[in-house]
């Protein structure tokens, strides 16, 4: 019986710690397609000081997760500011 509960347990808490496991990036790329950096929703920053272990930018488009240099942020802050002037659609940092 003890069993029983002990392997219930377990299961709960693997089923727990699973829904927490980060998607980290393990590698990025320095160049995208504009057609793909134009579709970008979000953005996120990835840093290796958390259970990460490579910074990256982590761009959202399509319903897809891109895994890009962090050299590309700055690039990404301009495009913003031109889809703004122009009323393209807003793309986000998170």
């Amino acid at each position: 019986m003890e069993l029983i509960v002990f392997g219930i347990l377990l299961s709960v808490t693997f089923s727990a710690v699973q829904g927490i496991t980060p998607k980290c990036c393990v590698e990025t790329t320095k160049k995208f397609p504009l057609d793909i950096l134009m579709k970008v929703t979000k953005y996120e920053v990835q840093t290796s000081h958390g259970v990460c272990a490579i910074n990256a930018l982590v761009l959202h488009a399509n319903d897809k997760r891109y895994c890009a240099t962090p050299k590309l942020e700055r690039f990404l802050q301009i495009l913003q500011k031109l889809k703004m002037r122009h009323g393209l659609k807003n793309t986000s940092a998170v």
